[in-house]
């Protein structure tokens, strides 16, 4: 490479890339394949965007630049791959200059590289395809993005394409939960690992049907009333409209967690539990990427939520011992406690009730119990 002017420099003379046909112009950049093929130059990054291979190496034909480690073809025009598994090649502006000499200008970057890399992330998370998306999480980062922004991408992403919440949406809300926790270099792979599992969800299966809430607005005792009886009955098509109703009528954050959790709560153990850990990943979502997106996260779960299946159906908690016959009856008999609130600070021996539950020690489990509703804190906390 020689003299250097304005943004291009100088790569070789028109007559030595039409001898060779193919040279690479070294620099303080990325090496630059030059190709000269059907009386046109063209530039492109020498390394193979799949996993680093020169392009030199490989062979062109028709207009097609084949890469000879995987067989990745790319056309030489754009850079752009046939081959989705191994994403575009970047390219840089040519011109040919009197007298016959070949000029680069050696940027490969984007006019707006946030905007860029937040259409290749969708395409990646469309595709499922690795490697384009570790790549446009990697670029937003550099780009300036929040790390929450790209989680909000990748979460509505995986509720528009899959009907129903998903393992993937509850391992990337778990990575965001941790990225305040995370070093700075550890924050990318979060957001890779969590977006690659989102798409790995959603592949190969149906979109989300959007519904609408209904044109009354009832209050949120009647709403609450209705979603338990739906979840009940198994009525999804009836149980989205209701949670969609009270999303729109304003309800708080809390009054909608409360929703959906008395109707998950009106089976016993549902689900072996996963139903309430969606709500409560669900509701962590929104915490994450904001409440003003709850109409497109929390119906989500409603699938979950009218299907799930409750230990009172299951025969091995009704025979030989019914165990949800107990379970009602210690629940009578909690509610019948006499509570004493203090009017202190709030009750926190969480990890002390825990333990006694776990211990299976029902004299511990009872005076933990009553301590709890002593400082004021009810039995569903």
């Amino acid at each position: 490479m020689e003299t250097l002017t304005s943004e291009f420099v100088r790569a070789c003379s028109l007559d030595e890339l039409k001898a060779k046909g193919r040279l690479v112009v070294h620099g303080r950049h990325p090496p630059i394949l030059l190709v000269y093929d059907n009386g046109r130059a063209f530039a492109l990054d020498n390394r193979c965007p799949h996993m680093g291979f020169p392009l030199e190496r490989g062979s062109v034909a028709d207009g097609i630049l084949t890469c000879h480690w995987h067989h990745a073809r790319f056309d030489l025009a754009s850079g752009c791959t046939f081959d989705l598994w191994a994403d575009d090649v970047p390219t840089c502006p040519v011109e040919v200059r009197e007298p016959g000499e070949v000029w680069v200008k050696p940027v490969f970057g984007h006019a707006d590289p946030a905007g860029h890399w937040r259409r290749r992330l969708q395409e990646g998370l469309a595709h499922n395809l690795d490697l384009v998306i570790a790549k446009a999480v990697r670029g937003q980062l550099v780009a300036g993005v929040p790390a929450p922004e790209i989680i909000r991408q990748v979460a509505l992403f995986g509720l528009q394409n899959r009907d129903g919440w998903g393992v993937g949406l509850t391992i990337l809300t778990a990575f965001g939960n941790l990225l305040p926790e995370l070093p700075e270099e550890e924050t990318y792979l979060a957001l890779f690992h969590g977006a690659r599992r989102v798409a790995a969800d959603c592949e190969s299966q149906p979109p989300r049907r959007d519904r609408a809430p209904l044109a009354s607005r009832p209050d949120l005792a009647v709403l609450k009333r209705w979603l338990r009886h739906w979840t009940k009955v198994r009525h999804r098509e009836a149980a989205e409209r209701t949670l969609l109703t009270a999303i729109a009528t304003g309800a708080s954050p809390a009054a909608l967690a409360d929703l959906l959790v008395s109707a998950a709560a009106d089976r016993v153990y549902a689900d072996g539990g996963h139903l309430l850990d969606f709500i409560n990943k669900a509701c962590e979502c929104l915490d994450l990427i904001g409440w003003e997106h709850a109409s497109a996260v929390l119906p989500s779960v409603v699938g979950q939520l009218v299907s799930a299946r409750g230990a009172e159906e299951a025969t091995a908690w009704r025979h030989p011992i019914d165990l949800v016959a107990l379970c009602e009856q210690a629940a009578q008999e909690i509610r019948s406690l006499p509570v004493a609130v203090s009017g202190g600070e709030p009750w926190s021996e969480h990890v002390g009730l825990a333990e006694a539950l776990l211990g299976d020690d029902p004299n511990a489990i009872l005076e933990s119990l009553k301590a709890a509703m002593r400082a004021g804190a009810s039995p569903s906390d």
